[in-house]
């Protein structure tokens, strides 16, 4: 069994791959690739456009993911599956010190409707729980048309520990951008994200 430390470490690689852009292509992580095979199981036979990502008694400020997906050529992208997870709100992924599960403890699933659009309803996630790295929300996108794809990692733009080189990166992005404004609606954090699909499959 894979000590906390060595999980820790493989996703952090692949974030680290993920996060460098949407030309980026390589072989998924083995942990990773074990913890997303497992993650199959929490599939919905019939996913819908709206989806929870947290229980709703999880700790945590409400969040609401509102999102749109794209093909390469720019038109919405109806039919994609979409899945996203993050840390909870201690910094954690596979629940308390990060030994509890081998999948993700937060994540969701959902169904891109006619438009390309989705929507997550979860708890924002905290930094990683050593103060690493920003907080942040991991995506995965399945097409008929393009295969498995990542998403480029989605950070949020008030947290304090995203770094000058990941906004500037973001920006360059335009629509595109994975660096996301965080509005209020009451006591509900909002992001509203674009997500374009690319040519080729990632795994």
């Amino acid at each position: 069994m894979k000590t906390a430390t060595t999980i820790t470490a493989s996703l952090l690689l692949l974030i680290s791959i993920a996060c460098v852009g949407p030309s980026a292509h390589a072989q998924a992580d083995p942990a990773w690739l074990k913890s997303w095979n497992e993650a199959q199981k929490t599939l919905p036979a019939t996913p819908g456009s709206s989806s929870a990502i947290a229980p709703p008694d999880e700790p945590g400020i409400p969040l609401q993911i509102r999102g749109q997906v794209f093909d390469p050529d720019g038109t919405p992208a109806a039919g994609v599956l979409v899945h996203a997870y993050h840390r909870d709100s201690d910094g954690f992924d596979f629940g308390p010190g990060d030994a509890a599960l081998s999948t993700w403890r937060l994540q969701g699933w959902a169904k891109a409707d006619a438009d390309g659009r989705f929507e997550f309803t979860s708890i924002r996630p905290a930094p990683d729980h050593l103060g690493r790295e920003a907080a942040h929300i991991h995506f995965t996108l399945v097409s008929t048309a393009y295969g498995r794809q990542w998403a480029p990692t989605v950070y949020l733009a008030d947290d304090p520990l995203v770094t000058d080189a990941q906004r500037r990166k973001s920006r360059e992005a335009g629509k595109f951008a994975w660096v996301s404004a965080v509005a209020n609606n009451g006591e509900t954090q909002v992001l509203d994200l674009h997500m374009q699909l690319r040519e080729d499959a990632d795994f």
